[in-house]
């Protein structure tokens, strides 16, 4: 089974976040992330978003990723935890 993976990830401290898509090669992706430098599979890429201030907004902005791969009919699995950068 194909599916993308999405969390948010912070670095120490609980003021800025980013969202985190492992994504298999075929599936799109949302606007506003960008290829990171760790790759750790070579079926699915590594994406991260800009720092986001706040967790209100960052949970707005992994919402918006997983509603675009409801839109898409995607797979996916959301991770409501939040995680250190990798």
């Amino acid at each position: 089974m194909t599916y993308s993976e999405l969390w948010l990830e912070s670095e120490g401290g609980l003021s800025q976040f980013r969202v985190a898509l492992f994504i298999p090669d075929e599936f799109d992706l949302p606007e506003g992330f960008t290829l990171s430098d760790t790759q750790h599979d070579p079926d699915k890429k590594f994406y991260v978003s800009e720092w986001i201030d706040g967790i209100v907004a960052a949970k707005k902005a992994i919402d918006a990723a997983a509603q675009f791969y409801t839109d898409k009919d995607l797979k996916f699995l959301y991770f409501r935890e939040i995680r250190k950068p990798k």
